[in-house]
């Protein structure tokens, strides 16, 4: 068979006679029928418009020379730039359209069975400038801003900003608005602390009291000590008085944090996300035409920092007790 022992282009194994294989009518490409099936299509469609011909492309050559080795010369090593002088240059403002900068190279988006074009405009942005910014979890983001590309929607619902609250505000970049509901979590927990102590001071002091209580009933005596036994439930009647009058203040308090860290968060963090990477990416177009440059600065200022969300996640836990240690020394 012509293609015995060729390399399929759809998952770069070896084809072998008793393959089920497929061939491309219009390309010409051999590929397993579960890579055909995978992509819904040729594994090479994307090549189609440039008149791509797979026989052509892997016919063997009559006569291969060899290549000659390229001699290094002081010039070219003088020359070849080190990411060190890349970073160097890029942050001093230098010229660097001629360095070799990472750039994507995106023809299309396959989505549900459907496939976009990466010079797509989804509301500000294409479809190759949303995946090379967002770059973690960069399909539901992407999905996400095609179906609202013509809705200017304040509140939507973000599960990453729900389970993570502020620190998911901290991970995407998105460090103004994160501070902000960090100081208002902070501050909400702070302020449910004092009902806290209150319910937890008069439950120390039934606590002993009680567990005296349940030891007489344990060992089995015929009498318990009365006087004991008054002093419990006079106890437990005050602890439960004292539970009723926070308790309100307290349910509120909690619910109010709850809002301020989980919820709220959530309903917003899609919104303040691509107002962000919207701006970033117009500021980026407009301090250069170069696609190499615009690639690396929207690598640079979109993504994500696992630092700045570990840095929220400690904040939130630990920020509330240092606070109020601090403040009780005054």
């Amino acid at each position: 068979m012509f293609y015995d022992n060729k390399v399929c282009d759809g998952c770069s194994e070896t084809m072998h006679e008793n393959d089920d294989i497929v061939v491309c009518p219009e390309c010409g490409t051999p590929q397993h029928r579960e890579c055909y099936k995978k992509n819904n299509q040729c594994v090479n469609a994307h090549l189609h418009a440039e008149g791509f011909d797979w026989k052509a492309a892997h016919a063997e050559p009559e006569e291969q020379k060899e290549p000659e080795p390229v001699k290094e010369t002081a010039e070219s090593e003088a020359t070849e730039p080190t990411a060190r002088q890349i970073f160097s240059d890029f942050a001093s403002g230098n010229d660097v359209s001629e360095i070799p900068l990472p750039e994507f190279h995106i023809d299309g988006i396959y989505i549900d069975g459907q496939t976009y074009d990466a010079n797509e405009d989804i509301g500000g942005a294409t479809v190759k400038e949303v995946v090379t910014y967002t770059q973690v979890n960069s399909r539901n983001y992407l999905k996400r801003f095609i179906r609202n590309r013509n809705k200017k929607k304040f509140v939507s619902w973000n599960w990453g900003a729900f389970f993570f609250g502020p620190a998911w505000f901290f991970y995407r970049k998105l460090y103004k608005i994160g501070a902000f509901l960090l100081a208002l979590a902070v501050s909400a927990t702070i302020a449910v602390s004092p009902f806290l102590a209150t319910i937890n001071a008069a439950a120390a002091e039934l606590e002993p009291l009680y567990d005296q209580f349940l030891t007489a009933l344990e060992s089995g005596s015929a009498e318990v000590d009365e006087e004991k036994q008054a002093e419990v439930e006079k106890l437990a009647a005050e602890i439960t008085q004292t539970a009723k009058a926070v308790m309100p203040q307290t349910l509120a308090v909690f619910g109010a944090t709850y809002v301020v860290s989980q919820i709220f968060p959530a309903l917003i963090a899609n919104y303040f996300y691509r107002k962000k990477m919207l701006e970033d990416i117009k500021f980026a177009k407009e301090a250069t035409s170069d696609p190499k440059v615009l690639n690396y600065s929207l690598i640079r200022r979109g993504g994500v920092s696992f630092l700045a969300g570990l840095f929220a996640t400690l904040a939130a836990s630990h920020l509330p007790n240092i606070i109020m240690t601090i403040v009780s020394y005054f």
